[in-house]
């Protein structure tokens, strides 16, 4: 074996080592969320108008898993406990993990197809655009068969309309790919015009339906029940799963279109790919939740700075993150107003604006 042979052979396995430590870290990363999103889990169960303890939450849990029906005249308390956590807290912690995960991974796509720091579902007007869809549903009454603010017919409309702002940056981002502000300008126009449209529908509608649309408008996870859950998991489990698997050509999107080409990699199909899948999963989250903003803004953000922007860690580490970030919120949410709980929009939103100024700044040249 000549030297040349073996300096390479020391090359490689330097190589070798060093991605195998890239890799370890990050695994540990969204191990060490995975396990804390499990704790936090336990805490907002037990967080409430009826503080319950982790020890009780866990107890519950078990019991009712092992079959266990407790009689309301006889074992009053501990119906009631049990109720409380599978009817109200844990359809509730179930929505948050699967929202945040939603609105993370979403918001990490946009950002890498759209070769923009400052894009997600929130800054580009899909769900400005979702919130029209429910508005027009709820007011007009396009709503797809029989129910209420559950129904699938106000997802359609969700997902419908917020296919509006998706196709508007999709056409124009080759026009302004050199100006990734002007897209998010872009968005912004059509995030107030469709706020304007929803203002206007709210004018002439019932006090009842005008506070449904506000509870949208801020964003909250209250009075969730198990059947918000089946669509937005569908739509989170398998949109993350499809995007997961298209990561390692989002990479590519990091070159330019001509140059990704060139690698056999078909830039619009594939942008057009994901901003459909993404547009889903928000708008399947916003059609039960409303409007929580900031989420995938933020999550992407602090993965890239922690994990670097290899997107085969991003997309399942803003997942668990996502997840943790909005449990989080919510429980701060309801710490700050037990007995009326603030609307986790307004919290994801106290803790956003700081970070979404931070960016601006940092990009202030592209920008101006």
């Amino acid at each position: 074996m000549s030297i040349c042979d073996s300096m390479d052979d020391g090359v490689v396995s330097e190589i070798r080592e060093q991605y195998s430590h890239y890799t370890a870290r990050r695994l540990l990363f969204i191990a060490i969320f995975a396990v804390v999103l499990v704790f936090m889990s336990l805490i907002s169960i037990t967080v409430g108008t009826r503080n319950l303890s982790i020890e009780q939450v866990y107890a519950l849990l078990i019991d009712h898993l092992q079959g266990a029906v407790y009689d309301r005249t006889l074992e009053y308390d501990l119906w009631y406990d049990d109720n409380i956590v599978w009817n109200y807290r844990l359809p509730r912690v179930i929505f948050a993990i699967i929202a945040g995960a939603s609105l993370s991974v979403a918001g990490a796509t946009m950002q890498s197809v759209m070769k923009n720091p400052l894009a997600d579902p929130y800054t580009t007007g899909i769900s400005s655009g979702a919130l029209l869809g429910v508005a027009v549903a709820m007011v007009l009454g396009f709503v797809a068969g029989k129910g209420g603010i559950d129904s699938f017919g106000l997802v359609l409309n969700a997902m419908t309309f917020a296919m509006i702002p998706v196709m508007t940056i999709y056409f124009l981002s080759p026009i302004l790919r050199k100006s990734p502000a002007t897209l998010i300008l872009a968005g912004t126009a059509v995030s107030y015009l469709f706020n304007s449209v929803t203002d206007i529908l709210l004018v002439s509608t019932d006090d009842q339906t005008l506070a449904d649309v506000y509870r949208w408008q801020v964003g909250s996870l209250a009075d969730l029940s198990w059947d918000a859950i089946p669509l937005p998991l569908f739509s989170c489990v398998v949109g993350s799963l499809i995007l997961f698997c298209l990561s390692h050509k989002m990479n590519l999107m990091s070159l330019d279109d001509a140059d990704a080409k060139s690698l056999g990699l078909d830039s619009e199909q594939l942008r057009l790919v994901c901003l459909v899948l993404l547009s889903f999963m928000a708008a399947s989250v916003i059609s039960y939740s409303g409007v929580i903003g900031f989420v995938g803004l933020i999550v992407p953000h602090m993965v890239r700075l922690l994990l670097g922007a290899d997107n085969r860690f991003v997309i399942p580490a803003s997942f668990i993150t996502g997840a943790t970030f909005l449990l989080f919120c919510d429980i701060v949410s309801r710490l700050l107003d037990v007995s009326a709980a603030i609307p986790v929009g307004v919290v994801t939103a106290l803790f956003g604006s700081p970070i979404f100024l931070f960016l601006i700044l940092r990009n202030k040249r592209e920008v101006w």
